[in-house]
């Protein structure tokens, strides 16, 4: 099977769109949910309106316009996205440019009230990392540090911009630190909650949604799309015979020999127990069935309990039209039992 899924032709434009769909996009770790980092910003716009509303009256008050006005600025863009936010519509102005009154109010503060300015920069530094991607914000921190230490330098003297030139670099460097421990948190809750701990496949409820995914996405690229239903075969009988670490280890070296013989599209489920299911984008019931077999065959031919024969069964079955997602799984699994009621180690195709 191996050669045979390897020689397989390149996907088409329509085969990627569907992998894409159902492929699990780990990239989306380095960006927040939007309706989550909404919400987030909402509460964040509204803390900065509450805060900055008092220094901006300060600075009138003392007659420092040009610094007030662009406080003012900075107080204006903050409300107007929490608004929309908190009315469920999408922010009109982009979290990015949020930046440019900010950069503006921070020099300005800088240049009027000297090192007392300076202490903006580092909530600005946290700002950015939560509004940019990463590089972008190491490239905003890294150039707001080096304007404000020119301006620090150029107003305040050596000795005061030394200190601030190496907190605030400190700050820059804690962030990252903090952010890379976060997204190894977050990749590791993540593939707990969508895998199986044992085989490293996805589990249960990854399977029912994947599944339902996979529906409109065929029907919307006319492209067809199956399900393979693997059990293993007299699986008890492993477990009673050479006990329950020998069976383990037979589920996560089945996974890997199946992970091993698949394309990078397709997806491997633990359904329960001894039962798997691979879903197969861009892939028809007859074509599904001969890579059925050849994973079959590479099974029982594989050496995965110590040298004695392990076998499966497989049920086929391809989406039809009138399909739902519990319905096209039950006609995979009914060809498994069709498999299971011919004598075992073999393929059984639902149109059959």
């Amino acid at each position: 099977m191996s050669g045979a899924r390897k020689d397989a032709p390149r996907p088409t434009e329509s085969s990627l769109l569907l992998s894409r769909s159902l492929l699990l996009s780990r990239s989306g770790l380095d960006q927040p949910r939007p309706s989550t980092r909404d919400r987030l910003m909402a509460a964040l716009s509204t803390v900065g309106v509450l805060f900055l509303v008092p220094f901006a009256v300060h600075d009138f008050l003392r007659e420092r316009y040009v610094l007030a006005t662009a406080v003012v600025a900075v107080v204006a863009t903050l409300a107007v996205d929490a608004v929309a936010i908190q009315r469920r519509r999408s922010p009109p102005i982009p979290y990015a440019l949020l930046l440019v009154p900010m950069a503006a109010a921070i020099m300005i503060a800088l240049r009027t009230l000297g090192v007392i300015g300076a202490f903006w920069c580092y909530p600005a530094v946290l700002f950015f990392f939560f509004v940019l991607r990463r590089w972008p914000a190491n490239l905003c921190s890294i150039a707001l540090l080096a304007a404000a230490t020119w301006m620090v330098h150029r107003y305040l003297g050596t000795r005061i911009t030394v200190r601030f030139s190496v907190s605030l670099a400190m700050t820059i460097v804690i962030v990252n630190i903090f952010q890379s421990i976060i997204r190894d948190l977050q990749g590791r809750l993540l593939e707990l909650a969508i895998t199986d701990p044992l085989t490293g496949a996805f589990n249960r409820r990854q399977m029912d949604s994947r599944l339902a995914e996979a529906i409109p996405v065929s029907r919307r690229t006319g492209r067809p799309v199956s399900a393979l239903m693997i059990d293993i075969d007299h699986f008890k009988r492993i477990n009673d015979e050479w006990g329950h670490e020998a069976g383990d280890e037979v589920l996560k070296a089945l996974v890997l020999l199946v992970k091993d013989r698949s394309r990078q599209i397709d997806l491997m489920f633990r359904m329960g127990g001894e039962e798997f299911v691979l879903l197969l984008p861009a892939t028809a019931e007859a074509e599904a069935a001969r890579l059925a077999e050849e994973l079959r065959a590479s099974i029982a031919a594989a050496p995965l309990l110590g040298g004695r024969p392990v076998t499966v069964s497989i049920g086929v079955a391809e989406l039809r039209a009138d399909d739902d997602r519990e319905s096209w799984i039950k006609r995979a699994d009914d060809a498994l039992y069709v498999a299971k009621n011919g004598g075992r180690n073999r393929v059984a195709r639902a149109a059959a």
